[in-house]
């Protein structure tokens, strides 16, 4: 049990390393958020891609069905699109 009884200064959190092991488990933190923000960002734009590619599915079977005119189906689809 020495590490108990060690002067004030020693150890992880004492004197200067304690400041740069703090500042460096504030950046290990921060480079773990980065790393799963990016890891879940494509997943979510595949899933609004994949709902956009829907949706232009619905207006041209519409289209087919004769539901729009063409002017409404273009002006629908560079919406879609854009």
């Amino acid at each position: 049990m020495w590490w108990w009884h060690m002067p004030a200064g020693c150890g992880w959190f004492g004197g200067l390393w304690g400041i740069f092991g703090v500042l460096l488990f504030i950046l290990l933190l921060g480079v773990a958020g980065a790393v799963l923000w990016g890891a879940l960002r494509p997943a979510r734009r595949a899933a609004f891609g994949a709902a956009g590619s829907d949706a232009l599915a619905i207006l041209r079977a519409r289209y087919a069905r004769g539901e729009l005119s063409r002017e409404e189906f273009e002006r629908m689809r560079r919406d879609l699109e854009a």
